[in-house]
């Protein structure tokens, strides 16, 4: 093995360790992002449910002049199902990044597919055990609600992998 590495050219070499400086950082972000997740899927009911409030009272009253208790809440059920989506979506399209430069040419599909089993069992499993936390419950919406900003995220992270290799292609 060591005679290996010191075969190897100079060039050779920082390029390896560039690429797992990319790997280590990719993981290392995707680490973090899924503690974001589960910490903020596991903050306490009536944290969560204020939070949203006070956002969704201030946005109705942006938008209209008096609102009244049913604008709020419908609001603040919006607000609800664009964090679900929207945080999903990063999820989904990090976690396809990562596993994409994790693994290489044929072995990609792989990662995709591994990725969206990831992606499955965050969105499930997030609302699944949130019945355990007090003041939240388990919503099958909700859960997918979190598999539809997944996939959504997934395939983009697919198409822009595709349409970069195409404007690589037609660059030459």
């Amino acid at each position: 093995m060591s005679e290996e590495i010191k075969g190897m050219s100079k060039r050779k070499k920082i390029a390896v360790f560039l690429e797992l400086c990319v790997i280590a950082v990719s993981l290392a972000a995707l680490l973090l992002l899924l503690y974001f997740v589960v910490a903020v899927s596991f903050q306490n009911g009536t944290a969560s449910s204020g939070v949203t409030m006070q956002m969704a009272d201030q946005i109705a009253r942006r938008i209209f002049e008096n609102p009244t208790a049913d604008q709020i809440s419908t609001t603040a059920l919006m607000i609800r199902y664009g964090a679900h989506l929207g945080l999903f979506f990063v999820v989904g399209f990090v976690t396809t990044f990562v596993s994409m430069v994790v693994f290489r040419r044929y072995y990609r599909i792989l990662g995709v597919i591994g990725a969206g089993a990831v992606c499955y069992a965050l969105a499930y499993y997030t609302e699944y055990y949130k019945q355990f936390v007090e003041g939240r419950h388990f919503q099958q919406s909700d859960a997918a609600l979190n598999w539809y900003g997944s996939v959504a995220g997934i395939f983009c992270m697919v198409a822009s992998y595709f349409l970069n290799r195409l404007l690589v292609k037609l660059s030459f």
